[in-house]
């Protein structure tokens, strides 16, 4: 599964939401900012691998971060 996906497949329960709103925050709010959080890691990931070089040394790299990018999406 990736990031996103786990991401998408949490649906906090009503138990779940009150015991996060007695503790002085919201799960909403929280979830809706992991979910933006996993798309900016997904575009800064295909930014770098647009700008970084493929060849030598660096083709590890940039595979490292292919694979990354698989994680994510």
């Amino acid at each position: 599964m990736t990031v996103k996906a786990e991401v998408n497949a949490i649906a906090p329960t009503a138990n779940a939401k009150a015991v996060v709103q007695a503790k002085g925050a919201n799960i909403t709010d929280l979830m809706q900012l992991l979910t933006q959080s996993a798309i900016d890691m997904q575009v800064l990931v295909r930014q770098i691998i647009a700008l970084h070089p493929s060849g030598g040394g660096d083709a590890a790299n940039l595979a490292a971060l292919s694979a990354l990018l698989a994680e994510i999406l």
